[in-house]
């Protein structure tokens, strides 16, 4: 009888022990649960972006002055998913993603989130390179760069506590 009681304690705490073990798992993937992987986007050509994401729900032109020469060029947005993925393309090049939130937007209440700041980077399948360098860290604002060997810089927007409201990866700096 003794035996018995003591594997049923042993099988409960086991039991127990799997099941919170679960829950503690289910709570960790959630944070750094995949946005998009970021990575696959860099300075690849229109075709390539239309053949991974499919046809943009939009695609404008884009004027912009780039801050480094002052010089005005007309480049390509190519918009997914009601504004959630921006792509901006120059000379027929992805050279800027952005990712939104629905709540930054106002199109659905999807909020983007974190547990800590080293989070971000897996939530966009990115692994920094030993040269990464924090560049900024407000409390509305952190941008990293260098990032890695595709990814010149990241830049999150609109921190609030453990959410964010926009992230943009920048492939190609000569742009910006």
């Amino acid at each position: 009888m003794r035996k018995l009681k003591i594997i049923l304690t042993l099988t409960f705490l086991a039991i127990l022990g799997a099941c919170s073990s679960d829950s503690t798992n289910e709570g960790s993937n959630k944070s750094t649960e995949l946005i998009i992987d970021a990575t696959q986007f860099s300075r690849i050509n229109s075709s390539q972006l239309v053949k991974i994401m499919g046809e943009p729900e939009k695609i404008e032109d884009y004027k912009w002055s780039v801050p480094k020469t002052g010089k005005s060029i007309v480049g390509k947005l190519y918009i997914y998913e009601k504004n959630k993925y921006e792509f901006i393309l120059f000379d027929d090049s992805v050279v800027r993603l952005n990712v939104y939130s629905g709540q930054y937007w106002g199109y659905d209440e999807s909020t983007m989130t974190f547990e800590k700041k080293e989070d971000i980077f897996p939530l966009f399948g990115i692994e920094p390179n030993k040269q990464i360098k924090k560049v900024a860290d407000t409390n509305y604002a952190l941008r990293y760069s260098p990032v890695s060997d595709k990814i010149d810089d990241v830049w999150i927007q609109e921190v609030d506590d453990k959410t964010f409201g926009i992230a943009k990866f920048t492939y190609d700096s000569n742009y910006f």
